[in-house]
């Protein structure tokens, strides 16, 4: 099990937020290996450190070969120093949150950021979704727009828009299958019907993404610290129980992203679908 959408803060941030508490949190599963979040600016500035939020995630993790970092950016100054400062720290991607963030997920600023990360190779990892904020800086829909204007950024949907959107947002995986194939459903904090409403799919919900976008495209996240232990273990007992082949629940709990980072080799099925 790779696991995607690992939020790490320090203990005076959030204390079940730190590596410690994610390691507990997976300790005797079959574990190997997470893609871990910097902090946002914000959540630094809010707490009074002064300290460089990429920098701590990339000290954090020194020493565990098998935890790959992500950096985030500050909207407050420009995009491209900051992902050139993430590329170089080592880190595989990049976390944007643009309600929580506040920006435009097609706005000038984030798209310097966009074409400096198609020149690294760097994944951006989006959370899309309803998010308390103006829908029109994140409607789903602009996700085509990126794909369309920066056609080499590998990007993963986490929440998959949730229940209000996900349809939107598989028809963007969809429409881009012939232009790259490498756009992923995030399949994180789905699973909870009475606790993530807003993003709940549920069995039925995960398996239309399966069926209009195929196994390979999909990636489960725990979105921890807001999942822990406890939901862990219920979001795989459930995708235990998904009417899939073992094939598909593999490369949903780890296989693709191991894929989408390079750690193994292999292209991304497509399926279904007239092309014509």
């Amino acid at each position: 099990m790779f696991i995607n959408h690992v939020h790490l803060m320090p203990g005076d941030i959030r204390e079940d937020a730190t590596l410690e508490s994610f390691l507990r949190a997976v300790d005797g599963l079959d574990f190997e290996g997470a893609v871990c979040f910097a902090p946002f600016s914000y959540q630094f500035a809010q707490a009074g450190r002064t300290d460089d939020h990429n920098v701590w995630l990339r000290d954090t993790i020194a020493g565990h070969p098998n935890l790959v970092g992500y950096g985030t950016l500050d909207p407050t100054k420009p995009a491209a120093p900051q992902v050139e400062q993430i590329a170089g720290l080592g880190f595989r991607g990049i976390k944007l949150h643009g309600p929580a963030q506040k920006f435009a997920l097609f706005g000038d600023w984030v798209r310097e950021a966009y074409t400096t990360m198609e020149d690294h190779g760097l994944v951006a990892d989006f959370h899309i979704g309803m998010h308390w904020h103006r829908l029109k800086d994140y409607d789903p829909l602009l996700c085509d727009e990126i794909a369309w204007h920066h056609p080499k950024l590998r990007m993963v949907f986490e929440h998959v828009g949730g229940w209000h959107y996900y349809r939107q947002v598989l028809a963007v995986i969809s429409n881009n299958s012939q232009r790259g194939n490498h756009l992923y459903a995030g399949i994180a904090s789905v699973l909870d019907r009475e606790n993530q409403r807003y993003w709940y799919l549920g069995e039925a919900g995960v398996s239309e993404c399966r069926w209009q976008v195929g196994a390979d495209l999909l990636i489960y996240g725990l979105d921890f610290p807001y999942n822990h232990a406890a939901q862990l273990r219920d979001h795989l007992a459930q995708i235990a129980a998904f009417p899939w082949p073992q094939a598909d629940k593999d490369a949903l709990l780890g296989g693709n992203l191991k894929r989408l980072l390079g750690l193994t080799d292999g292209q991304a099925r497509t399926v279904g679908g007239d092309a014509n």
